[in-house]
């Protein structure tokens, strides 16, 4: 791709005003990326510190959540009320079992880590609006469109569903 002045560019530049970040939306552990002034993908840290984030969501009695550690550690007391292993029931009706008592969608349990990974990475890069999700390379269409719709209600604009 050429820019204005003919100089060669990325294929999705990334503006001053908003970020592209990959996201690695993972069965148990999930990461997200940007690409650096050179061009080169750089791992962004949760706000714990560290570069992977737990896909686990706690449901809060206030109908809050809580994504990642955290959510793991609740799970030891209330299992119930903590969802795991959420992307391997994506493009399926419902997640197999309540959560906190009630139903979810595997797009909506997904969104919320989705959110989760970008509102930590903002932090570091300021707003983000596009991303680029992965899945595995045997995700049919049903289910890279589920991933595509946990992006969209993430309030992402999905770029592509590439394969892991």
């Amino acid at each position: 791709m050429r820019g204005e002045d003919g100089d060669s560019q990325p294929a999705f530049r990334q503006s001053a005003m908003s970020k592209v970040v990959g996201i690695d939306l993972g069965t148990t552990y999930s990461a997200i990326a940007t690409l650096d002034d050179r061009a080169q993908p750089v791992t962004l840290p949760n706000r714990d510190g560290e570069m992977l984030t737990p896909s686990a969501v706690l449901l809060m009695d206030d109908g809050s959540t809580v994504v990642g550690q955290a959510a793991l550690d609740y799970a030891q007391e209330s299992p119930e009320r903590v969802a795991t292993l959420i992307k391997r029931r994506m493009g399926l009706d419902d997640f197999g079992r309540a959560v906190a008592g009630r139903n979810f969608r595997p797009e909506t349990l997904s969104a919320i880590i989705l959110r989760k990974l970008v509102q930590d990475a903002e932090h570091r890069l300021g707003p983000i609006s596009k991303a680029v999700i992965t899945v595995p390379a045997y995700f049919d269409e049903t289910r890279r469109k589920a991933t595509h719709d946990a992006g969209r209600i993430a309030g992402l604009d999905v770029l592509d569903i590439l394969d892991e």
